[in-house]
């Protein structure tokens, strides 16, 4: 069979990029093929502690060191550019009330063990679409595919100028994807929860939360808020303030701005600047953030900003990242979802490349993942808007997704340590493959999941005018003390608002729970008792990270 590539991968964003690189580098004939250019505007800015972590995976599976950088934000400022990130310290969310000011004991932050960064994506997207050059693919932009027809031996791509035989194509090019709209593939998807609408852009001169609203002395939290992903919530929406220029070393001086609106509740999109212009209106407080503030592009506007496919692969395609689908991000979900797909695609195209045998079968289980990740994230997000009604029902709520999230990094770190220990392919391979919840918040918590299911059930009886408001505040209060012991954190006080340390102690404490939990979990996240070393890169911090835990332990601890 003649072709011109092994495998084509439509669009040149960070999926696109880094599996490309990761095929290049290993001999795979690749082809990253864009309608536009780089660099270019991108959203997606926050990483989570998952990104993270398989961001290292990558890097050390493939042996390509700079497909990690971005997993921190001082590698990201030595390697990128000094404009490329903004650090994340915790995800903030602090709700407001319509014409009335923030309430400081309205506020929850989770803080992160170590620093995250906030990706300037006009610079992260680039910097991949250079390091997969570099790794050998071969890179066209600004070349729109026409029409794509599957052959028995091959896909053609039909740009207008030329056709491009390959033996497999991956689609990274998100909603728009030319594989989806070609095979029909969201016709017949699951229907989903979250119906949201989205308009975003960068600002110039936003003021940020300490400056704004309060002093971290006012709010007594173990991080200031301006060094977090700031989530400034109320009934039926909620805006992201991400920062760009929240450390010393900073020469960016933008903030990523986006406003998620319930479309049930606000109705289909308006004028962008007209909607965001009510918005500080109606709530005085985060009009204080946008009193200097200037844009420095237009707004981007989503309608619809909610998807999915019914499938997500053929014998010679599948859909990645955005491609595949994509939910409201509210927890800042969807870098760690990509870097997890890309590590469940990737083995197994190099395989069929390898012996020249494509098959969908070969990749059922990455399908299973990808369609099971969207549900549990369209659910999880389903809920927290209809917790958006009040603080006090937020506040409950979160907590769930919090425990969800730690037991998952949890297990992320040990396929990290034991990879690390015995370097064995396969055994990483399974390691993901085999998860028993894959897509899901903890991997391997059939408690957890257990009880995430009654905390979404509740909710969802509250949303159909089933169950009161204090029944369910109670009621999620409840579960968190039946399954105590299967959480890593105690989550019952629900006038702990700031449920997390970006300390030594928080991580021995997390590493002890992982050591001895229950039902058989242990197995699954141990990684020894001898203590975990982590870079708190107080450096680049506002304050002092100790002292600000402590004050953080005075006022949400000994209340």
């Amino acid at each position: 069979m003649e072709v011109d590539y092994d495998v084509a991968i439509i669009g040149s964003g960070i999926s696109g990029t880094m599996l490309g690189a990761i095929l290049a580098k290993h001999g795979v004939r690749t082809l990253i093929i864009d309608a536009g250019t780089h660099p270019r505007f991108a959203v997606g800015e926050s990483m989570i502690p998952e990104s993270g972590v398989l961001l290292d995976i990558l890097a050390a599976r493939y042996d390509i060191p700079e497909l990690s950088y971005p997993a921190r934000v001082d590698t990201l400022i030595n390697h990128v550019g000094t404009s490329s990130a903004g650090i994340k310290l915790s995800f903030g969310f602090a709700w407001n009330e319509r014409h009335q000011p923030q309430r400081l004991d309205h506020i929850d932050s989770f803080p992160i063990i170590a620093p995250e960064a906030h990706l300037f994506r006009q610079d992260v997207d680039a910097y991949y679409l250079a390091l997969a050059a570099r790794m050998g693919a071969t890179i066209w932009q600004q070349a729109r595919i026409q029409h794509i027809l599957e052959e028995a031996d091959a896909m053609v791509l039909k740009t207008g100028k030329q056709d491009i035989r390959v033996r497999y194509v991956v689609d990274a090019a998100g909603y728009r994807s030319p594989i989806a709209q070609t095979f029909g593939l969201r016709n017949g998807a699951q229907r989903m929860q979250t119906r949201t609408r989205s308009m975003f852009t960068h600002m110039t001169n936003v003021t940020l939360f300490e400056e704004a609203i309060a002093p971290i002395e006012a709010t007594g939290m173990a991080n200031h808020l301006s060094q977090s992903t700031l989530h400034q919530m109320f009934k039926g929406g909620w805006l992201w303030i991400i920062p760009f220029n929240n450390h010393p070393r900073s020469t960016n001086t933008l903030c990523s701005i986006g406003l998620q609106l319930d479309i049930d509740e606000y109705g289909p999109a308006g004028d962008p600047e007209e909607e965001f212009q009510q918005l500080l209106h109606d709530y005085p407080s985060i009009a204080k953030h946008f009193e200097h503030a200037a844009r420095v592009r237009e707004w981007t506007v989503a309608p619809r900003l909610n998807y999915n496919s019914r499938a997500l692969i053929g014998d010679r395609y599948c859909l990645l990242g955005h491609a595949a689908g994509f939910v409201d991000p509210l927890f800042s979900r969807g870098l760690a979802n990509t870097f997890e797909s890309i590590a469940r695609v990737a083995p197994k195209l190099l395989r069929a490349v390898e012996a020249d045998r494509f098959n969908r079968q070969d990749f059922e289980s990455y399908q299973h993942y990808g369609l099971r990740v969207v549900a549990t994230n369209d659910r999880l997000v389903a809920n927290s808007f209809t917790g958006f009604d009040s603080f006090p029902l937020w506040n409950a709520w979160f907590r769930a997704w919090v425990a969800g999230s730690y037991i998952g990094v949890l297990r992320w770190r040990k396929i990290f340590d034991d990879y690390q220990r015995t370097g064995d392919d396969d055994a990483l391979e399974r390691a993901i493959d085999d998860t028993t919840f894959p897509g899901q918040l903890s991997l391997e918590s059939h408690r957890f999941e257990e009880m995430f299911d009654k905390a979404c059930t509740l909710m969802e009886a509250y949303k159909q005018g089933e169950r009161e408001e204090e029944d369910v505040i109670a009621t999620l209060q409840a579960l968190y003390e039946e399954y105590r012991d299967d959480l890593p954190v105690d989550f019952t006080d629900f006038s702990n608002r700031c449920v997390s340390r970006s300390s030594q102690a928080f991580a021995d404490h997390l590493q002890r729970w992982a050591h001895m939990a229950p039902h058989g979990l242990s197995e699954k996240l141990d990684r020894g008792t001898e203590p975990l070393v982590f870079d708190f890169l107080d450096d680049y911090r506002y304050g002092d990270r100790i002292a600000l835990s402590r004050q953080a332990d005075a006022v949400y601890l000994n209340a």
